[in-house]
């Protein structure tokens, strides 16, 4: 168990969710080691007020973009049959993804079905199915990602229009019919004025996404519904999008979850734009924000933001998630962390009918790798500890880039909080409490 110095006596840390099992747990001053209480001990030390109240957690897991680029068309085709499968890439992680209440993503591909996609240069087709520059993957995934453990995903985002118009719907098709939520793109005007909520284990959560725009390719203008876009960061789209989550707070939900899609690409911490939206975000009333786009990981911010009755609430943004599945990686041509990431967990908790609250944040650094077989995303910590269990024809290429996310991926998600963290079960949890 590794824990971060701190300068304070000891704390006592009670993980009430986003574990295999409830462990208690102290946290001594100077490194010191951390044991394990004993249970008979540990139930003296609970507070007795809340045994008679009614305690609801919620944890909400949330990774970064999903991209597919002809390599992994490549890997996931059986020539046998003539079709695609790509649940292997999920295999090594869907543990994690699995344990959560609600688990989200940026699905940023489109699922046109074979043949249907824009007419893309040849070498970036495959099978009927496209790589970049205008993603269309086989229609599959929708199922592989349901099986793996998602729930909802975000589909706004700057490759919406990959396969013009029709790509956008048919989509969604594929997505409900594999009984995946979906926000950010709308078949028509109805659904886009909806705004989408949920509720899980009696607490109530809306989801909004945006886009700062789709390539060039324009929205068609009797269908403006279609894509939550920014345009470039218009200002007048802006505003749109703050009324939107003013709205939802209103609803009386519990939580407003924005994720947008947002930022310079390759760039490991955020810009103005990010920054400025992100305070207006908050502003209206979102209380978790969750940025992608720049493929790689950009820092996180724990905020204490003013309510209209005086108190404050907790807001948390992610300003990258970065890719959480494709086929970049790092290279010394391309010297940009793209196939490092992370899985979120925020854990919320409601007492009786008192406001609910983000209690804790874990993650788990992941990173994507390859061989002749298989194109994956591998929970860095539990591979390098248990290499010898797994069977992974891993070369030393490989080797390297799990151990650079190990030692990198949560000082840098860390940059902008001074909070200590503490290491179980392959997780790095931050207390907000």
């Amino acid at each position: 168990m590794k824990i971060r110095k701190i300068s304070m006596a000891v704390i006592i840390v009670i993980l009430l969710s986003g574990c295999s099992s409830n462990s208690y747990i102290v946290k001594y001053d100077n490194d010191k080691i951390a044991s394990r209480i004993n249970m008979d001990i540990a139930e003296n030390m609970i507070d007795k007020s809340l045994v008679n109240h009614k305690i609801n957690n919620v944890t909400l897991t949330a990774v970064g973009d999903i991209m597919f680029h002809k390599w992994q068309l490549y890997r996931g085709y059986d020539k046998d049959t003539d079709s695609f499968d790509f649940i292997n890439s999920f295999s090594y992680v869907e543990d994690y993804l699995r344990h959560s209440d609600y688990t989200i993503g940026n699905l940023e591909t489109t699922l046109a079905g074979r043949n249907k996609g824009r007419n893309v240069r040849p070498e970036n087709t495959y099978k009927g199915y496209h790589g970049f520059p205008c993603f269309n993957t086989p229609e599959i995934l929708a199922y592989n990602m349901k099986k793996a453990g998602f729930d909802l995903l975000s589909t706004a985002n700057n490759h919406s229009l990959d396969s013009k118009p029709e790509g956008v719907i048919s989509t969604l098709d594929f997505l409900d019919e594999q009984g995946l939520a979906h926000v950010g793109t709308y078949r028509n005007e109805e659904e886009a004025s909806e705004i989408f909520t949920t509720d899980i284990n009696d607490m109530k959560f809306a989801f909004l996404a945006y886009t700062y725009g789709t390539n060039g390719f324009d929205v068609p203008k009797d269908k403006p519904y279609l894509i939550n876009t920014l345009e470039m960061y218009d200002r007048d789209k802006i505003d749109d999008m703050i009324s939107e989550v003013k709205r939802a707070d209103k609803t009386g939900v519990d939580f407003v979850v924005t994720i947008i899609h947002f930022g310079n690409e390759y760039f490991d911490y955020p810009n103005s734009h990010q920054k400025n939206i992100v305070d207006k975000l908050f502003d209206a009333g979102a209380d978790v924000i969750i940025g992608s786009h720049p493929h790689v990981l950009q820092p996180l911010e724990i905020r204490d933001i003013k309510c209209d009755d005086g108190s404050t609430r907790k807001g948390v943004v992610i300003y990258s998630l970065g890719n959480f599945l494709s086929s970049q990686r790092y290279t010394k041509q391309y010297p940009s962390q793209t196939d490092v990431s992370v899985i979120m967990d925020i854990n919320f908790e409601k007492i009786d009918n008192h406001r609910a609250e983000i209690k804790s944040i874990s993650f788990v650094p992941t990173c994507t790798f390859r061989n002749s077989r298989e194109l994956a995303v591998l929970p860095v910590d539990e591979i390098l500890d248990n290499m010898d269990s797994y069977n992974l024809d891993i070369n030393e290429y490989g080797i390297n880039r799990l151990e650079y996310a190990r030692a990198n991926t949560i000082k840098h998600i860390l940059t902008y909080t001074d909070k200590d963290y503490i290491y179980n079960n392959y997780k790095y949890t931050i207390s907000l409490d």
